[in-house]
């Protein structure tokens, strides 16, 4: 992925509309979720350990990766993350269940992150890449009950997240190129893009329905392409991922509900 990166805290972005995608409404009982408390930087709350000598080496390894157990975005296959979609002013909107499924991808480790039907009746798989420290999406799929409706390809790709982010006022531009037929592959559209990711903060402490955890967050710009200035800010925390989500132009927030990770974090 094409990057460009400095230190500036103070760059400003315009605001523009977010598009948004709707899910299934389900019943507001989630409402009733604990809020179990967790201190991720306390004691044993998974991915958020003090490192350990020998978890600094695999760190410096040659792919720069660190272990999912640690990792802003884990990719784990039968990871399962529940959303609460809400208004700004508490409105519940539905719910989202993202399910991931680890597959191969031009010859090497891929994960299929599939949600649940909206209420179009469709619903994506998104296929994710990792590479050394980032994250990102390399192909989508729009399907419904007759099949797949839209073929996205993101070259190189579509990035998600960055275990690097660890400093706050860091920020970067990741330029890509989009490309999209219809389901049967035809009537091509292709569109470069570009988004400016910024670390806000580090070690902020988020209460979600799914408990409270100390999160990175982000403020992600679009830079090029026919929304430009579109603005999303999201909140991960390691060996979790996605903790909130607010897109500030429509008023939509997502929370974690509740996280299923084999292996590493279950939450509430």
């Amino acid at each position: 992925m094409a990057s460009r990166s400095s230190t500036q805290p103070d760059l400003t972005f315009a605001m523009t509309k977010i598009i948004l995608f709707p899910k299934t409404m389900f019943a507001i009982s989630l409402l009733a979720l604990p809020l179990a408390l967790v201190a991720c930087g306390q004691a044993s709350p998974p991915g958020d350990e003090t490192p350990t000598e020998s978890s600094s080496s695999e760190e410096s390894s040659d792919t720069g990766s660190v272990g999912e157990d640690g990792s802003l975005y884990p990719l784990v296959d039968g990871a399962t993350w529940t959303y609460l979609a809400s208004t700004s002013t508490g409105q519940i909107l539905g719910m989202e269940i993202v399910e991931a499924t680890e597959i191969t991808w031009e010859g090497g480790p891929a994960w299929v992150l599939s949600d649940n039907p909206d209420d179009l009746g469709e619903w994506t798989e998104s296929t994710i890449v990792r590479t050394g420290t980032a994250a990102a999406r390399v192909h989508k799929e729009i399907k419904d009950a007759s099949g797949t409706t839209m073929i996205v390809d993101y070259d190189p790709g579509f990035l998600r997240a960055d275990d690097k982010w660890d400093t706050v006022g860091f920020i970067e531009e990741i330029l890509y190129d989009r490309n999209e037929t219809d389901g049967a592959g035809l009537n091509p559209k292709y569109e470069p893009r570009g988004h400016s990711y910024e670390v806000l903060a580090i070690n902020e402490s988020v209460t979600v329905p799914a408990g409270t955890f100390n999160c990175i967050k982000i403020e992600r710009i679009r830079t090029v392409g026919t929304t430009a200035g579109e603005r999303v800010l999201f909140w991960n925390a390691p060996g979790i991922g996605k903790v909130r989500e607010e897109r500030p132009a429509e008023g939509r927030v997502e929370e974690l509900a509740s996280v299923s990770i084999p292996g590493g974090a279950n939450f509430p």
